[in-house]
């Protein structure tokens, strides 16, 4: 393949050109994500061009979000965001399987807990009640992506307990064995950072950005069932909403 070159002629800014040629070079997967880009001194070089011209091109680069910047790193390509829409309930595997991705789950914790205020008021229920916390890891192509941590009502559904999710699913587990279909939910969405603990699980460092994401299910006949909460990578999802005016 050709050396892609600059064309000097003053026909188009350099700083333009290049951001061109690294554009590209990242859609076409000549970089791919997590691969850190040639530094400063290297595309001087091999360009001929001035620090500030390589700089205006990262900048295009990182203000899109193609690219970050760590230091004593580099620049490097960032992940594809996926997108997450806010207009139905979307279930994570269905979703990743839609899009091409294989999907894998891993069990953090199954087990009977008590519900703390929050969540009894938001399930209706006294505070205190047996609740089942089925905890999980999603991945998608095998990197790590989303937390999400489901309480259910213990009393509705015991037998939760006796089962490892990463192997089925839990709500086609609910719908099968004791009829519980999530009909309609109502969510409350946060930016947060990352905790320790969480940037452990989700391949990513103490403190960088998180979508947060609180929502409560409700069956066929209204009742709220499920209080989920989500964590998801910032750097990997994006949300969009269709509406209406």
């Amino acid at each position: 393949m050709a050396e892609k070159t600059l064309d000097f002629s003053g026909r188009t800014q350099l700083y333009y050109q290049l951001y061109d040629i690294l554009y590209s070079d990242i859609q076409n997967g000549t970089y791919k994500p997590g691969e850190l880009l040639p530094t400063e001194n290297e595309m001087i070089a091999q360009y001929g061009v001035s620090r500030i011209t390589v700089r205006k091109a990262m900048d295009m680069l990182m203000n899109e979000g193609l690219i970050g910047k760590r230091r004593g790193y580099g620049a490097y390509v960032e992940q594809k965001k996926m997108e997450q829409t806010l207009n139905k309930v979307v279930h994570f595997s269905n979703d990743m399987e839609r899009r091409g991705y294989s999907s894998s789950v891993k069990m953090l914790a199954n087990e009977k807990v008590s519900a703390n205020k929050t969540i009894a008021q938001d399930l209706n229920i006294p505070e205190g009640s047996p609740l089942i916390h089925v905890n999980r890891l999603r991945y998608a192509n095998n990197e790590p992506m989303c937390i999400e941590s489901a309480y259910l009502i213990y009393d509705w559904c015991p037998n939760v307990l006796n089962f490892d999710f990463a192997k089925i699913s839990l709500r086609n587990y609910l719908a099968d064995n004791y009829q519980i279909v999530w009909k309609k939910a109502v969510q409350k969405i946060f930016a947060v950072k990352a905790s320790a603990r969480f940037a452990s699980y989700l391949n990513i460092k103490d403190g960088d950005p998180m979508i947060y994401i609180e929502r409560i299910s409700y069956t066929q006949d209204g009742k709220p069932g499920e209080y989920l909460q989500s964590y998801y990578r910032g750097d990997c999802f994006y949300l969009t909403a269709e509406l209406e005016a």
